[in-house]
């Protein structure tokens, strides 16, 4: 298994009717996200959104603009790397190109969803993290994936109370063998 880099990147790619492209994730962790992945084999954040958009959905990345970039203590499926567990993100909005061609390794059920659904979701995770409902249900029937819920917030696409906002990343950081049956 490889060891993390620590870095990683997160792009929310919206359309002209306010929804957004998100995706089950098939790989740990479970939940719904947007297309996203480490850094390292590339030559830097730009060029990993751009490969990480083609590789998850088929789709070449026309324009990029950061929507926040901060450490989130998050666990991958990776070994921890030299910082522990956690990652530095940058988090873009895309606009994009082409003919969607999800892949089958890495996302199930690629969909738009609109504002007021992904606040749906939002708040599953919300309950999933206050112990509401389990992580057995969590990956049966996923709501946004942990650490994207603060990307969300960030967009501006959804809310979270703060106490909401602080189990949820206690929630991310947990190794998989917790979270995902």
């Amino acid at each position: 298994m490889p060891r993390c880099d620590n870095k990683s990147v997160g792009v929310l790619i919206g359309n002209s009717a306010g929804q957004w492209l998100m995706f089950d994730r098939a790989t740990f962790p479970p939940g719904v996200a947007g297309a996203a992945g480490h850094v390292d084999g590339h030559s830097g954040v730009i060029d990993a959104a751009r490969a990480e958009v083609a590789e998850e959905l088929g789709l070449t990345v026309a324009r990029l603009s950061l929507v926040c970039a901060e450490w989130r203590r998050n666990r991958c499926r990776r070994i921890p790397g030299p910082l522990g567990v956690g990652h530095w993100w940058s988090v873009y909005r895309a606009e994009v190109s082409g003919e969607l061609a999800p892949s089958a390794r890495e996302t199930r059920n690629v969909r738009w969803v609109a504002a007021d659904e992904l606040q749906v979701l939002t708040d599953r995770t919300a309950a999933y993290a206050a112990g509401r409902v389990s992580a057995v249900e969590f990956a049966a029937e996923p709501g946004i994936e942990p650490v994207w819920v603060a990307w969300l917030v960030a967009a501006g696409l959804v809310t979270a109370t703060l106490e909401d906002l602080e189990r949820i990343d206690r929630a991310a950081r947990q190794p998989q063998a917790t979270t995902r049956v």
